[in-house]
This record gives C-alpha cells, sequence and structure tokens, in this order.
C-alpha cells in the first residue's frame, strides 16, 4: 500500500505514539467554512477509558494524496481528495470535532502500526457514539436536485405506507412505477421513468464505498450510523428504507437491482441487524456474503471481516508481515476444523492472473471476486431479518470430514465417480460492474446500458449453447436412468442447480417459452450464437421484443404467469455461471467455467457437493464444485472405493 508518510508525518506519529494494547490515535477536527483551509490536532487516546469521538467510513480512492490538512499547528499532512472532500463537509462551524479517521489515525508506513491498529478496529467502531458514512459528492449543479428528490421519494414512501401499498417489515413497495397510471404518480409526487433525476440515484447505488470490505464492520459495529453524500444526511434507517423502496419500484431502464453494489447492500444491511443483535456468523459465513467486497491489500479481506467471525478469537491477528498466501491457507484450514465441513472450497473460483503462484489449488483467492456462486450456498436469501441459507446437499452422504495437510497438499478421502465428458456453455464469467460515479451523468448511463446489453447478450448465447447440447441428450435417452425421470426434467432441475424438486405443468411451461425463445436466436444468428457487439447489440435488440410480445402473449392466456417466469430467471441466473456437462457415467451437471473434458468428478469426504478435480504426476488439482443430477444425495458413494488422495 502506497503511504502518505514523510518525515514531518513520521515525526507527528512519534510524537503521538499508541502503543498501548487499547491505544489509538483521534484527530480533532478545527472548525472552518467550506472553502476555509482544513486544520486538525492528532492526540493520543485509550479505548479502556472510553472516550468521545465518531467514527467516519469512506473510500480512499486511488492512493494519490494531492491534498492536505494542516496537524498540530504545523505538519501539513498529505491525505487523499477523497479524505480532503469528506472532512470538508464533517466540519463544525464553531466547534471542534471528534474523529476516528484511519488514513490519519493509523501511520500507514509502519506495518506493525497498521496491524495492531487493525487489530482494534472491533473496539474503535464499536466504542465510537457515531459512524458517518461518506458517500462521496454529486456535481453541484446537481446537488440541490438531489437533495429536493430525495424528500420526493421520502414523501412518496409515506403515502404508499398510508394507502397500504408498503410491505411493512421491509419498506418496500407492493405497485410497481410501470403499474402506476398517471393519477397515482401524480398522488405520489413520483415522474415517469425516463425522468433523468431517477438516474441520479446511481450515485449513491453505484458508489464505490458499497464495495469496500472494510465498511462491513464499520456498518454492522456502531450503535448509530449516518449517510452523507455530498449535503444530505441521513440516519441510516431513512437511509436504507429509501434505497429498498426505490429498487422494488423497478425503474424501467435503471436496473438497479443487478448491480453487484446493490447485492453488497442486500448483504451489508442484513448483516448489520444480525450485528446488532450480538449475532455473529462463522468466518466462511462472512467471506461469502461478502465476497465481491474489495480491498487495496488483499490480505484485508479476511482482516476486514475477522472482528465479525463466531471464531474470531481463535483466529490469527492481523499482520501484514506475513505473505498472502501464508494467511489465506492457514485462515482455510481454521475454517475447516471450526465448521467441520468443505464449504469454503465453494469460494474456489476461476484462476486469475492476479492469484498467487504458490497458493494451492484448495484454497481460495479470497482476494479475487471471480467465480461462480457457491452450489453449497444456493438458496440463501438477503433479508432485513436474517440469511436463509440452503444447505440440503449431501453428496458425500453425511462421511465425517477427516483431512490433513502434507506441506502444501490436502489430504482426504475420496470417491472418484466419473470424468466429464462433453461441455457446452460460452460461461458467464463474474465481471466487475463498477461504475465511475464522477463521471458524466451521460457517460454513466451509457455505460450502464452497454454493460446490461453485454450480460444479455452472453446469458442468450449460454443458454443457446446448453440448449444445443440437451437436445443431443435428449434423442439418445428419453428417460434420465439415474433417477427414472425423463430427461427432458433431468436437465430442466440441472439448470436451476436442484433447486427444483418437483416439475411441474407451470415449469414445462416455462422451459417451452425459453426454448422458444432460443429457437427465436437462433435463427437470428443463423444457429451459433453472436458475442461480436457490433452485430451482436441490434440481433439481441430484436430478440428482446419478440420474446417480450411473446411472454406476454402467453400471459394473455394465462399460463405461465409473469411473476413465475421472473423467479425461474432469478434461479437460473447463477447456474448459467457454470458449464453444462456429461459425464463418463451418464451423469449430467454443471460444472466450474475452467473445467475441460478428462476433469475427474469426486465426492469427497465431508462435501456436501461432488467437485471437479485435474490430475497431475504429484496428485490432484482442485478446479472447484459441481452440480450432478443423481449425486448430490449420497447416492453415488458406493459406486467406487474411497481412496485417499492429495490435492495441492
Amino acid at each position: 500500500m502506497e503511504s502518505n508518510a514523510d518525515d514531518l508525518s513520521s515525526t507527528l506519529y512519534r510524537t503521538v505514539p499508541a502503543d498501548g494494547p487499547d491505544s489509538i490515535r483521534l484527530i480533532y477536527l478545527l472548525p472552518g467554512t467550506l472553502t476555509d483551509e482544513l486544520r486538525c490536532t492528532l492526540a493520543g487516546a485509550d479505548l479502556s477509558a472510553n472516550p468521545h469521538y465518531e467514527a467516519l467510513s469512506y473510500v480512499w480512492g486511488k492512493p494519490v494524496f494531492d491534498a492536505t490538512i494542516v496537524c498540530n499547528g504545523d505538519v501539513l499532512f498529505k491525505i487523499t481528495s477523497s479524505l480532503h472532500r469528506a472532512l470538508v463537509r464533517l466540519r463544525d462551524l464553531d466547534k471542534p470535532r471528534a474523529l476516528w479517521v484511519d488514513q490519519i489515525c493509523i501511520n500507514q508506513a509502519s506495518k506493525a502500526d497498521r496491524a495492531a491498529q487493525v487489530n482494534r478496529m472491533t473496539k474503535i467502531y464499536s466504542q465510537c457514539q457515531n459512524a458517518t458514512v461518506w458517500l462521496g459528492d454529486v456535481p453541484p449543479k446537481l446537488q440541490t436536485t438531489l437533495v429536493e428528490f430525495l424528500k420526493t421519494l421520502a414523501s412518496a414512501q409515506k403515502q404508499q405506507h398510508r394507502d397500504g401499498l408498503i410491505s411493512s417489515d421491509i419498506d418496500v413497495s407492493t405497485l410497481q412505477l410501470s403499474q402506476m397510471d398517471a393519477a397515482q404518480r401524480t398522488r405520489y409526487g413520483l415522474p415517469n421513468w425516463h425522468d433523468p433525476r431517477w438516474k441520479l440515484l446511481l450515485y449513491i447505488y453505484a458508489s464505490f464505498w458499497m464495495r469496500r470490505t472494510w465498511i462491513v464492520q464499520e456498518v454492522a459495529l456502531p450503535r448509530k450510523v449516518d449517510v452523507l453524500i455530498g449535503p444530505v444526511l441521513m440516519d441510516w434507517y431513512s437511509f436504507s428504507s429509501i434505497l429498498f423502496y426505490v429498487e422494488s419500484l423497478k425503474i424501467l431502464g435503471l436496473n438497479l437491482g443487478s448491480l453487484g453494489s446493490w447485492k453488497a447492500f442486500l448483504a451489508l444491511t442484513a448483516r448489520r441487524r444480525r450485528t446488532q443483535k450480538r449475532d455473529f456468523s462463522p468466518l466462511s459465513e462472512l467471506l461469502f456474503e461478502h465476497r465481491r467486497g474489495k480491498a487495496t491489500d488483499v490480505r484485508d479481506r479476511i482482516f476486514g471481516l475477522m472482528g465479525l467471525a463466531a471464531e474470531r478469537k481463535e483466529m490469527p491477528q492481523a499482520d501484514y508481515t506475513a505473505s498472502i498466501t501464508g494467511i489465506f491457507t492457514e485462515v482455510t484450514v481454521n475454517m475447516f476444523r471450526w465448521s467441520n465441513d468443505l464449504d469454503v472450497l465453494g469460494l474456489v473460483g476461476s484462476v486469475s492472473p492476479d492469484r498467487p503462484k504458490d497458493l494451492p489449488s484448495w484454497v481460495p483467492d479470497y482476494g479475487s471476486p471471480r467465480g461462480p456462486h457457491p452450489i453449497t450456498k444456493r438458496g440463501t436469501m438477503y433479508t432485513l431479518k436474517n440469511p436463509q441459507v440452503s444447505a440440503k446437499f449431501a453428496a458425500s452422504g453425511h462421511r465425517p470430514l477427516s483431512f490433513s495437510t502434507d506441506g502444501h497438499a490436502l489430504v482426504l478421502h475420496a470417491v472418484i465417480i466419473g470424468e466429464i465428458g462433453e461441455l457446452a456453455g460460452c460461461c458467464i464469467g463474474k465481471k466487475d460492474d463498477d461504475v465511475d460515479v464522477q463521471q458524466g451523468l451521460g457517460q454513466l448511463i451509457l455505460a450502464f446500458s452497454i454493460r446490461g446489453l453485454q450480460d444479455q447478450i452472453e446469458t442468450v448465447n449460454t443458454s443457446l449453447s446448453w440448449e444445443n447440447l440437451a437436445r443431443k441428450i435428449m434423442r439418445r435417452n428419453s428417460i434420465y436412468e439415474p433417477t427414472g425421470e425423463s430427461t427432458q426434467d433431468a436437465i430442466f432441475r440441472t439448470y436451476s442447480e436442484g433447486q427444483i424438486e418437483r416439475i411441474t405443468d407451470e415449469f414445462r411451461a416455462i422451459y417451452a417459452l425459453e426454448r422458444f425463445s432460443l429457437v427465436v436466436w437462433r435463427i437470428l444468428t443463423l444457429g451459433c450464437g453472436c458475442t461480436w457487439l457490433p452485430v451482436a447489440m441490434p440481433l439481441v435488440f430484436v430478440y428482446g421484443v419478440i420474446v417480450w410480445i411473446s411472454t406476454y402473449g402467453w400471459n394473455m392466456l394465462g399460463y405461465p404467469p409473469l411473476s413465475a417466469i421472473e423467479n425461474y430467471l432469478e434461479m437460473i441466473k447463477e447456474a448459467a455461471e457454470r458449464r453444462l456437462c456429461t459425464t463418463t457415467n451418464r451423469l449430467i451437471g454443471l460444472v466450474p467455467p475452467n473445467s475441460a473434458p478428462g476433469d475427474r468428478l469426486a465426492l469427497l469426504h465431508g462435501g456436501k457437493v461432488p467437485v471437479v478435480l485435474r490430475e497431475n504426476v504429484d496428485g490432484y488439482q482442485f478446479v472447484g464444485e459441481a452440480y450432478l443430477h443423481g449425486a448430490m444425495y449420497g447416492e453415488m458413494m458406493d459406486a467406487q472405493e474411497s481412496v485417499l488422495i492429495k490435492i495441492r
């Protein structure tokens, strides 16, 4: 991590040490106007004395220290422009304000000081009187519009609540904006979907802050949290309530629910609710919930969540001198022992260029957001009350976990049940869907629209590839031997990774509609799909219009309902991150995107789902989790002898 340290700031930290077990530093932000020079006093404090202070949660931005604050009278301390803007907004006009701000209160040039202060951050945020979230500024010409629009949305939400159109448990609208007539929009003061004020909300929904790892404990632990965006200050409940309300309106052309930042916000909101009730989850659960979080130092993907973990007292302390491989491996082994299962293997994703070269294949690269949704977590619902996790699979037949490590190798028992045969699917990779909210609003909307089209093109191409293989499988056998059901039903259940337990006529109608849509795409692309954007974008527009008309035509006939179609599409979205496959023992399934024909399929003792392994000269390489229809509940555990294997 780049440092803002120079000789003067290093001297400042020597004069204000924080060496005791509960010692921290605070800044006292001196009063001033928006245009005055920033000034503060840096002083020591002891958490055991319960000092009065507030804590700041914000995004550093690029580690370019191009702004300054005057500390302790004469030290010109370098800070990022993001922090400078936040402190300008935060300071009072007439009195000092005591703040804990990591960029100043931690000596970023000292690994020892960073580690010591990070290990105290659970206490720092638990004991602060208030935490303020800084989401950033909006352009000056838009600030008044944003302030007034947020007031309009709050008023509309209250009026809908009085009209009985708000789900009271999570403050969401039961009526989408497209379902409102002109009179209703007038009553609630809501503009039509094409009003540019809706796009202003991207400054909130697409904020970089939403994707930081550290914000989880910065929001979950404090008793009181406020949110500041430009000149707008809201308490956490009002802020989150407005965000839930707007997303539930389903604004046409503004698919907020698809943003990774929105999904991160859902997890964050649920985590704050649980933490305030002193309900702490295992670290493996936290890493899954917040797996899209980002940190400048990838070790902070672990350190930033350990303070919220149920096993936090048994986890290693933050240590910035330790290697990334050493920390990731030690934490993974600890999670195996704590949870007594192998669920954390679901976080092993596609090999990224940034993956440490010496990281064992069975250890997740916690610093990378790449990789499909873990199958062991299928069915997870983020709610304000608590996440509900599906743990029904038992592919190893509830065999207990017993493992050891041999150097970097994981040693355990497994049953090898077959090999991958055919593969289909261009695979939808997890892309970084962050957008730069500081760029022009027009550029923001354009980037958002293009990204949505790219996602739709990848989705339909993947579905077409799957369907081509599915047709071949159904021509071979009409009955799926491992389960005795029709091959079509087995394929349909595989598409949902087993979340559909019984195929009804409604699901068959949905499948028929999906196959019709793929016929349309096959005709438009001459049977081979299309990924070249200049051609694919107009084609996918035509495709979308035809499917939209046919979907509503089916709906007018009463079957299937649009809500059922939407639920199905949401269900298979995560499955589409994998590749459809056949196996040498006539199973069908979904495997990781980097799987290859000939890869082994195995059931690990203590594992809930099958895994894909790649054999090499000194053992196996771990590829990832798999869904194999007919092998998810221990049916295949006796197919072969259990053997002791090494995964390196």
